[in-house]
């Protein structure tokens, strides 16, 4: 019987594992925390965003980075079947907005229990450890090294470790340095599905604030690269929300060189606003400018506009000029920021970079350059937008690893 090691207990790993199982292998799972699934539990903010209920096309148009390499795996065990799989092993399911797939409990503590009660069921050994080591004998797998339990013997090895995002789950980068070891290319790590820092640090004066139905244009060299309509966030020291996430898989490894644009009232063209700052104007042409604002802009980004604005905070309505009434609309429609940093790895979703893509059969998930080896999950230089994607392609590569063990 063929002696399986599959290291990392994620959903990659376990889905490697239960078909490595099914195919009639002896399969060990190798888990350094104390409990499988600790990443998954956290993933749809505990709800647990397992696919998207949609066609392969749609999921490879949505792989930022190395799409082409999951055309088989998709094909393979694409999101129907893995609905199906789920639903198989008694877990009921629902389709929200954007076609996301969640379990009806709304808990991911319960896609973790039918994961392992399948991997009880198929006699998986779980051992808590870590490792730290993997062996082979020219360019074949012979075994590994564990933290606390010493060498462990193996005919094959699923490599399911994670990447580098949320370093707390046990996804701490340590499996590149394994990979690396053997000669395997990693293309540098980067987070990934992550918030914005910025230049401008006036915009943190309104912490905690959620801006919603705004527009977002993401410029390099005077170029649109990214736009996308929806909500925002305002954090400590940091932008946040599906916005930003989002655009945030668009920027490279230099932020300095991008700007955000964000148009404020996108319901409205330059002329209709114009119009409505008029009627707030007369309605308030006694007042100060500075409080002139309260019908058009949340309390927390008035200061902010009155310290951009080159009105005179003091200066009353009715004495604003038709040039300084355009530079107003101006500011609601292109508020500009500069950035200047991705947010670390602790808080991204997910890791951009990991193994070349061209290093390993795409048909099998079996490393080219090691027998026996083979890679499943974030480990993988491929990753997605929000909306069940990147579990996909952990689910899917983790089908294709356990079930091509040739």
């Amino acid at each position: 019987m063929t002696k399986v090691v599959v290291i990392g207990g994620g959903p990659a790993g376990m889905m490697a594992a239960l078909q490595a199982a099914e195919n009639g292998n002896k399969v060990i799972l190798i888990e350094r925390n104390k409990n499988l699934g600790k990443k998954l539990l956290i993933t749809g903010k505990g709800r647990c965003n397992l696919t998207n209920y949609s066609p392969l096309n749609q999921h490879i148009k949505n792989i930022i980075d190395n799409p082409e390499f999951m055309y088989s795996s998709l094909a393979e065990f694409d999101a129907y079947r893995l609905y199906y799989f789920f639903e198989g092993l008694g877990l009921s399911l629902k389709i929200e907005r954007g076609d996301r797939v969640f379990p009806k409990s709304n808990r991911s503590q319960d896609v973790l229990k039918v994961l392992q009660k399948e991997l009880f069921k198929h006699n998986v050994e779980i051992i808590q450890d870590q490792a730290v080591e993997i062996y082979k004998d020219e360019q074949k797998i012979t075994g590994l090294g564990l933290k606390y339990q010493g060498q462990l013997q193996a005919d094959k090895i699923i490599l399911a470790a994670g990447g580098s995002s949320y370093p707390q789950t046990g996804s701490d980068g340590s499996s590149f340095k394994l990979v690396q070891s053997l000669g395997h290319q990693v293309i540098e790590p980067e987070p990934g599905l992550c918030g914005l820092k910025t230049k401008e640090s006036w915009i943190y004066q309104a912490q905690g604030l959620k801006l919603k139905y705004v527009d977002l244009k993401l410029i390099k060299a005077g170029e649109e690269i990214y736009r996308d309509f929806g909500d925002l966030e305002i954090r400590n020291d940091y932008l946040d929300g599906p916005l930003i996430i989002s655009a945030s898989m668009f920027i490279d490894s230099d932020p300095k060189n991008y700007q955000l644009e964000i148009d404020l009232k996108p319901a409205l063209d330059h002329q209709s606003l114009d119009r409505r700052i008029l009627r707030d104007f007369e309605k308030y042409s006694n007042k100060y400018f500075g409080n002139s604002l309260d019908d058009l802009l949340p309390q927390k980004v008035i200061p902010i506009f009155l310290q951009l604005s080159s009105i005179d905070y003091n200066k009353t309505v009715n004495q604003i000029t038709a040039a300084e009434r355009k530079e107003l609309v101006h500011l609601f429609k292109n508020l500009k920021l500069n950035l200047k940093a991705k947010k670390g790895f602790e808080r991204a979703i997910v890791t951009r970079g990991g193994i070349n893509t061209e290093e390993i059969d795409p048909k099998t998930m079996e490393s080219k350059l090691i027998n026996n080896l083979y890679f499943a999950g974030e480990i993988i230089d491929v990753a997605a937008m929000t909306g069940g994607y990147n579990l996909q392609i952990a689910f899917a590569t983790g089908f294709k690893a356990g079930n091509n063990l040739n």
